[in-house]
């Protein structure tokens, strides 16, 4: 499933944060949005996943509007992963991936098999087999980033949009993460992750959208959406990425 969006603007209040932008990413493709800070990327982010309203355009998944989804059925199509990383602090990441499947969950409540399976498929992603019956509260920061990743892949949607999801990881986590991301889009998904972090965006993403100012100012493939002339003119800075991968199954 495809996501297209069409000239959208958006914002809080009567204020517009992203303006006239118009994207669209396929299946299978990893999507780095970088941009400044107040550049709009979590704006763009939550525009996406219907959690903000437009001001002005569309955005269609598939061949279908957003706006004509129930906020029911839009979270079986999107996996939404906020960059705070909230949970009650007692919950165990076994009652977190559950209420990941909640969009699912019939009148009575119970979890199908379908959706046990799409559970147990997060925890072996995202590996916390070991995690999933200690609190969230006792769990280190990359533990938790690692379960609620687990939740958003538990809804096993074809969309997965991550706010800054490797914010605040030391590097061995920002990996882990990245592999998990990069493999999602791996399966066919559509996956776009707002990254601060322009080495990992150029390592790991298909295809880049740079921000500027509440507006796409690129989008690109890595090389090109992160060239000399755009670095300096967006970012204010001098420098220049080799052509390089790296991930945890090379280091």
């Amino acid at each position: 499933m495809s996501l297209t969006a069409r000239e959208i603007s958006a914002g809080y209040g009567k204020a517009d944060i992203i303006r006239d932008i118009s994207v669209s990413a396929k299946p299978g493709h990893l999507i780095a949005l970088i941009g400044p800070n107040g550049s709009g990327k979590s704006t763009l982010i939550k525009t996406l996943a219907g959690l903000l309203p437009l001001s002005s355009g569309d955005i269609q998944l598939g061949d279908q509007d957003l706006g004509d989804y129930t906020r029911r059925e839009a979270a079986k199509k999107i996996a939404y992963l906020a960059q705070e990383r909230r949970a009650l602090p007692a919950m165990t990441p076994a009652d977190i991936l559950e209420l990941g499947r909640a969009p699912f969950r019939g009148r009575l409540g119970k979890i199908s098999a379908a959706g046990h399976d799409a559970i147990k498929s997060a925890v072996k992603a995202a590996n916390i087999a070991p995690l999933m019956h200690r609190r969230f509260g006792e769990l280190s920061g990359g533990e938790q980033a690692r379960v609620l990743m687990a939740r958003a892949l538990s809804v096993d949607a074809p969309i997965i949009l991550t706010d800054e999801p490797i914010a605040a990881l030391d590097p061995y986590y920002q990996l882990v993460m990245m592999d998990i991301l990069k493999a999602e889009a791996a399966r066919g998904k559509v996956v776009i992750a707002a990254l601060h972090d322009l080495a990992l965006a150029y390592q790991f993403a298909d295809r880049i959208w740079v921000m500027d100012q509440g507006q796409l100012a690129v989008d690109d493939v890595p090389h090109r959406a992160l060239s000399e002339d755009i670095l300096a003119r967006v970012f204010k800075i001098s420098a220049e990425f080799p052509a390089v991968s790296t991930s945890l199954i090379e280091i």
